[in-house]
Order: structure tokens, then sequence, then C-alpha cells
């Protein structure tokens, strides 16, 4: 007998038979268990006129060979909660199950559960969870790695995480200008970080590029790390590793069995270490991270985990390797694996309790957005209670969403945000919204919907119903505990993970029921709860309003109130009385979510706001995006920060007028004036030619490629046609003094200044300076308004 944790999970076939891979680890190390004992299976409803031997005759061919169903049984099972028969249908081997399923479709019979990976249905089946602990009985044996024959496996529920070999690396290669080309550009540098060991592995001193890469896979088996992480390193460095390795002649035997790392088919595909965890950290920073352009430094900084000891970018690799100043490019890379390994450290912990809660390993954890996470605990959920899982839908029908008041203009102080904390998973429980309890009986009693009209049964308890309360709990117990702990300790540390996760799960659920692919959608369920959502805010705005409150916006799920008599401290006095009140009138939680000494609303979903506590709070303004130039963002971060903390908009409209003078001129160098853009497809497939585009139609002429999900910066130059035929790729750009731009072959352009002021800098700050009463030719004049006017 043999105990410790689950990490990965996988299949080998041995004698014509896929035979179950555990990887697990305990303080002795690497241990393999092999269960042979599971088979692949999948259901078909069973309709009048089909018995068990006409699945059982079922004979398609799979490539040259003809296959059968192995055995099949009648079981009785629930779907939708309600009790039906269903045909379960063993398959000899998981690769046999999609023409099987094909075939038996074509019958006429409804398939289930055909398109579950069997790895992840035998986690299931035999409740098992990766992160999680394992115990198994079995034949041991001990040949490279130290592997068990099981006999007998359980799980074993752990608190904290396993103590778990990270290992970071990123590479740079050399190339003159734009994305780096596998087929001529060679890789130059990787650099490597696990635990207290750092290698800045590089062309040079004896290295060649074939070295470097082989050293690399060396260090890989001798540190023998249990996760590999990178920054997009799925859809880059492995590819280019690869590819580069295949003209060396080098097989990338990084596999804690020795085999090759491989790509599994799909779209995006993903690389598979046997035994190890790729994660690639920029999957879980597109989810996670509020930062629109997810450059590594801007996520590490976020995190606030940057490393800054570098003096160059990555424009200048090529430039300074080139001149012999090889030290700078070290540093550079020495600073990107840090700040992946630090950013690692942050977001690897969420991961981990993820896996745990639904099963599945934590690199396709990382790789799955919400709505195929919560999709994964609610399979687990649906084979504990008897239930078989519907298959995934494909396009869903839109619904009304939430009710949004329209905000108050000008700048307003002593403001309290109160927060209707989870409300639609409350709205879930309170009114039992689940597939399984839609109806339209209720001769036993509903809960209708306001405005939609849709009904779902009191009682019993629905699938989503039961789970949600069960997510809930367990946060409520968790949080419970965290108020006796110390911050600091690794015990709430632990814990505060959990929570989080079990939040991040329990606020997904409404929008899965909602998203289009889901397996569990229902347009009534996503449609009652924002009904319900919506009545619920109307009615909290009624009351807030009848107790003397000016309510100032509404979004989904907070409102903004004031009281102009009553100072801060006052008024929360007051709003506590409030919030009792509402807590009497409707079955959801309300919170004071955040104190502001002032704030201004753009418009619906639009505005900022600083906090009592001397931090600004800004949603949906163009501060937050990535699709303007940095300067236009620099310029609104300033005019906000001037409203908000010196309460003058006029001096805010002088720094937007001496911006103006500085572009004219160009005190501004050529980042400011940057825009990025992502390309969704290839150039050549969009319809309409938009500046983005065409500026990476004008880089692909010197060579430089960008691929689909590139970030493309270009700036806007002077001279005729629209600003799409003036849009000019930054990495085509040598010098920039100002005003004039030098390309790669010594051309000479000018910056379209003109455009900078009027479609840029104007149009952010109109957003905000328009609410103050101010148009256009008063921001770039002299016109004078006083703050009486702002309030």
């Amino acid at each position: 007998m043999i105990q410790g944790w689950l990490l990965d999970v996988d299949y080998v076939t041995k004698n014509e038979r896929a035979v179950i891979r555990l990887w697990c680890k305990n303080e002795d190390g690497i241990f393999v268990v092999y269960d042979s004992s599971f088979k692949p299976y999948f259901y078909a409803f069973v309709e009048e006129g089909f018995s068990e031997k006409d699945i059982l005759d079922v004979k398609v061919e799979r490539k040259g060979e003809l296959i059968s169903p192995e055995s099949v049984e009648v079981v009785k099972a629930k779907y939708l909660g309600k009790e039906v028969e269903a045909f379960k249908i063993y398959a000899k081997h998981p690769q046999h199950v999609p023409k099987l399923r094909e075939a038996i479709s074509s019958m006429g019979l409804e398939v289930r559960e055909a398109d579950i990976p069997f790895a992840y249905r035998y986690l299931i089946d035999r409740d098992l969870a990766c992160m999680d602990g394992i115990k198994v009985e079995g034949e041991k044996t001990v040949r490279r790695l130290t592997e068990f024959k099981a006999e007998r496996i359980e799980r074993i529920e752990m608190e904290d995480f396993p103590e778990l070999k990270v290992l970071a690396f990123d590479c740079e290669m050399l190339t003159r200008i734009g994305m780096p080309d596998p087929e001529k550009d060679p890789i130059i540098v990787i650099s490597v970080k696990c635990g207290d060991f750092e290698e800045i592995i590089h062309v040079g001193e004896g290295m060649s590029e074939k070295d470097v890469i082989s050293r690399f896979l060396h260090l890989i088996r001798e540190l023998d790390p249990d996760v590999i992480v990178g920054y997009n390193q799925d859809a880059f460095d492995w590819p280019y590793i690869k590819k580069r390795a295949e003209k060396y002649g080098i097989k990338l035997e990084i596999g804690r069995d020795l085999s090759s790392l491989i790509f599994k088919p799909g779209n995006p595909r993903r690389p598979k270490i046997a035994g190890r965890l790729d994660i690639d950290l920029y999957d879980i920073a597109l989810r996670s991270i509020d930062v629109k352009i997810k450059k590594l430094e801007n996520v590490a900084e976020y995190l606030g985990t940057k490393v800054e000891i570098a003096d160059i970018e990555a424009k200048d690799i090529y430039r300074k390797w080139s001149s012999g100043d090889r030290e700078a490019v070290l540093k550079y890379a020495k600073q990107d694996v840090l700040n992946t390994y630090y950013i690692a450290e942050e977001l690897l912990p969420m991961q981990y309790e993820l896996s745990k809660m639904i099963r599945i390993p934590p690199d396709d954890v990382a790789r799955s957005g919400r709505g195929k996470q919560v999709e994964w605990l609610l399979m687990s959920e649906a084979h504990r209670a008897g239930e078989i899982a519907p298959n995934p839908r494909e396009g869903g029908e839109t619904y009304e969403g939430a009710f949004v008041l329209d905000p108050v203009r000008g700048l307003h102080e002593n403001v309290i945000c109160l927060d209707f904390a989870s409300m639609y998973p409350s709205i879930m429980i309170a009114f039992n919204i689940s597939p399984d309890t839609l109806t339209k009986d209720c001769r036993e009693g509903c809960y209708i919907a306001p405005e939609v009209g849709h009904a779902f049964k009191k009682e019993p308890d629905g699938f989503f119903r039961r789970i949600l309360r069960m997510l809930i709990e367990k946060r409520r117990k968790i949080k419970k505990i965290m108020k006796k702990l110390d911050r600091n300790s690794k015990e709430y540390k632990l814990l505060d993970v959990k929570q989080a996760t079990l939040k991040v799960l329990t606020n997904s659920f409404y929008g899965y029921t909602g998203w289009s692919m889901a397996r569990w959608y229902c347009r009534e369920c996503a449609e009652a709860t924002t009904a319900w959502g919506r009545h619920f805010i109307k009615t909290s705005v009624k009351i807030a309003e009848k107790e003397g409150y000016e309510v100032l916006y509404g979004d989904t799920d907070s409102i903004f109130v004031k009281k102009d008599e009553l100072d801060l401290k006052r008024l929360e006095r007051e709003v506590k009385k409030l919030t009792g009140i509402l807590k009497k009138s409707m079955p959801i939680q309300i919170e004071i979510e955040e104190y502001y000494k002032t704030i201004f609303f753009v418009e619906k979903k639009r505005y900022a706001g600083l906090t009592a506590d001397g931090r600004i709070v800004v949603k949906g303004l163009e501060v937050r995006r990535g699709d303007w130039c940095e300067l236009a963002k620099e310029v609104q971060r300033n005019v906000i920060e001037i409203i908000l903390k010196e309460r003058n908009v006029e001096k805010a409209v002088e720094f937007v007028r001496k911006t103006i003078e500085n572009i004219k001129a160009g005190k501004y160098p050529l980042e400011y004036y940057v825009i990025y853009k992502s390309l969704t497809k290839k150039p050549s497939k969009y319809e309409s030619m938009q500046a983005h585009v065409k500026a990476a139609m004008k880089a692909a002429k010197k060579g430089i490629v960008y691929t689909i999900g590139s970030k493309v910066g270009y700036i806007v130059l002077k001279g005729a046609g629209s600003v799409s035929d003036r849009a000019f790729p930054v990495d085509l750009i040598t010098s920039f003094d100002g005003e004039n731009v030098i390309d790669v072959d010594g051309n000479a352009y000018k910056l379209d200044k003109d455009y900078y002021v009027d479609k840029q800098v104007i149009p952010v700050v109109m957003r905000i300076l328009e609410r103050f009463g101010f148009s256009e030719s008063e921001i770039k004049g002299k016109g004078q308004k006083t703050l009486d006017a702002f309030f």
C-alpha cells in the first residue's frame, strides 16, 4: 500500500486495451499507478423496438478493421431530474467510441456522454481528483520509476497542496525586426529558474543553438520538475523549440517516461508532457487578470511581483546582441524568467484548488474557461446523483440582461456603493432555478419569475440549488475559520485560496446557464435569474429613495447612494440601517462595498471614484482598455485624478490644453503614440481593412508575420487616404524625434499630430469633460466654467 498526491492522469495502450496511468507523488518522489480495470463507455436512451442484441450487432469500420461494442447493459438513471432507462455501451478502446457513437446515433437512438475523455471519465467514476490524496493497494515493481499495478484505489481528501517543483523558462530569439520565424531565426537564449536554481543558457563561449536546446532538455530531465511554466509557451515557445530541434535532429524527450513532448489534437493544439504539468500562465492571465495588454511585465506589475533588472526592451535584442552587448540581452532574459516564476507563485495555487474541486489536471484547468470549469464540477455531481449529462449545445438564444439605472451627471461627494453579494447565485437558490425544476405544471407550487413568467418547482431541490448550497456552505465555513487566524499565516493564505476558488465557481453558475455551448444550457434559467435581479435592483432603488437617499446609479448587482446633508461617517451609520431594511425585503445579502470621497459617472458602466482610503477606482473608461494609445490613456488618467483629488475641473481642462501643445511641439516619445489591437484571424480573411490589419500587411511585406492572437502595434502617419491607409507598423520604425519617423529602409514620414489630438486625446477626455458641461471647442480654447456648474 502507498499514499501520495495524484498529479496527472493519462492512459497507455497495452495489448490493444487502454490502461489508465496515474502520476502520483509523495515524500519519496514520483510513483506511477496502472489500472487496467476501467472500460470506456457511453449511453444511449432505450427506445421501443431496440434491444441489447441490436446494440451488440453494430459493426463499423475503423482504420481497416471492423469494430463493435464489447458489451451492453440496461441501466436506470435520471436525465434532467426524470427517471430514464439507458443502454450503457462498453467499447474495447476509447478510440473506438467516436465511430460507435455515430453508428448508434444513425439508428435513431439518442446518445449521451460519448465525448468525455477517457482519463477524465475515470476520475469522475472512481471519485478521484488531481491535486488531492490517493491511496493505492497493488503489486509494486521498480524499474526506472516506481510502479504499481492497482488492485484497489481510493481518494484521501487533503487540506493543503503537494509540494511541487516548478520550473519556469523563457526563450529569446534573434530576429532583426518583428516576430521571429522558426524557419530562419535561431534561439539564442533559454533562461531557466527552478526553485533556487537559475541558469541562463545562451549561444557563445563554445555553445551553439543546438547545444542551448540540448542543455535545456537536459536540465528538465535532471531537475525533474513536476510543473513547467512559461508565458505563452504553448502557442509560441514550445512549437518554436520543436521546430528548431527538428532542424538538428533533437528529440524532445522530456516526459517522465522519457517520451517526447507531443501536441494534442485540437484548436489550438496543446503540448503534453507525460508525468509533468505544462501550465501556460498566459492562459490564466487572459481569463483572470484585469489588464488589457497582457504582456508579461504588465501582468507581473498588476500582481506586484515585477522584477526590473534589464536596461533594454524586446525590440532592442537584435541590436544589442549583434553589437556585442550580450550582457544586456542576458539581463533581459533573466528578468523575463524571474517575472514568469514569480507570476506562477501567485497564480498556481488557485489552479491547484480548482483542479481539486473539478478533478481534472491543473494544466487543463488553466486552459479551460469558467464555463468549462463549472461543467466539470457539474459532471462529477451528476455522476454522484445518478444523472446522465446532456450533450454540449451548439448555439443558444439571447435574452434580456441586467437592469441599469442611468447615472446622475456631475461630481458627487460622500457616496456609498451597496453591493448585492452573490446576487445571481442567491436568486438561483432562493427560487430553485435549475434545468430540472423548470416546469409548466404548477399544481404543486412554483416560483414564477417576474416579467418573463418562467416557473420553477419549489421542491424537491433542483440540481443547481443543491450544488450552489454546497459551494456557499463550504465557503461560509472556511471564512468563519479564517476570522480566527493570522492573515500572514500559511493556513490563512491556503484557506483564502480555497474560499476565492469557491467564490469564482459559485458566481459562474448563472453565466453557465446562458453559455451557448453548455451541456446544461437553459435559456429560461438565465432569463429568470436576470429578471429577478432586475426586480430586486428596482425594488432596492424605491426603498432607498423612500428612506431619503438619492440613488445616483444602479447596475446589475449594486447601487450608489448619498444623502447631501451627511458626511461619510454619518452616512456609514445611516446606510447600515438601510441595508437592514433591504435584507428584510429580499432574499439576498447586501454589503457595503466601497466608500467614495468623490465620484463621477460618465455613462452606464463607466465611472471613476476616489475611495475613503485614497485609491482611485476606474470602471469602463479608456485607461482600462488597450485599443487607445498610451498618451490618450495617460491624459485621461490625469484628468480623472485632478477632478477626483483636487475637485478642479478647470485645472483638468488646462492639463489637456497643455498636452495638446506638447503634442504639437513633438515632446512625447514614440511609445506614447502606439495603438495596439489583436488579430482575430489572418489579415487576408478580414472583409474590412481595419488599421491594425493594414499595418500587419505592411509588416508582412518586410518578412514580419503576425499570428492570430498577436497584438499589432501601429502609429498613424500624416498623408492622404483613410486612417487605415496611414497606419504604420511600429516594428518597422528605427527612429523617431517627436515628429519625423524613419523606417527600416531609411524612408522618412511625419506623425499625424492632428489625428492624435482630434481622434485620440479629445475623445477620451470629452467622455468625462462633456459631463461637466465642456464642449470640444472650449477644451481646445479658453472657455471658463466654475465648479458650481458641476453639482
